[in-house]
């Protein structure tokens, strides 16, 4: 009479688990290599995209002026104090 409940390493022989958890690792090891396959591919890409990509983005709207800026930060700045003094 065997004991259905039995563990160890007599287990994982008889059900494959080695084959399996080789397998797995092997997949694993794949899915990594790839990964830094193209990670490491990620600078020779960029170089052949940057010959049809722009450096200085066109801002149609024009508004990256310095005095845009100044508002933007006197309106944060009024909006953080107002905030602040009405608690």
């Amino acid at each position: 009479m065997s004991n259905p409940l039995y563990t160890g390493w007599q287990r994982i022989l008889e059900g494959q688990g080695l084959e399996v958890a080789f397998t797995g690792m092997f997949i694993v090891f794949l899915a990594l290599a790839a990964i830094s396959f193209c990670i490491a591919m990620l600078p020779r890409v960029a170089a052949a995209l940057g010959g049809m990509l722009p450096e200085n983005p066109h801002n149609p709207t024009g508004t990256d002026s310095p005095q845009d800026e100044e508002a933007v930060a006197a309106a944060v700045g009024f909006a953080l104090d107002e905030k602040n003094n009405h608690r």
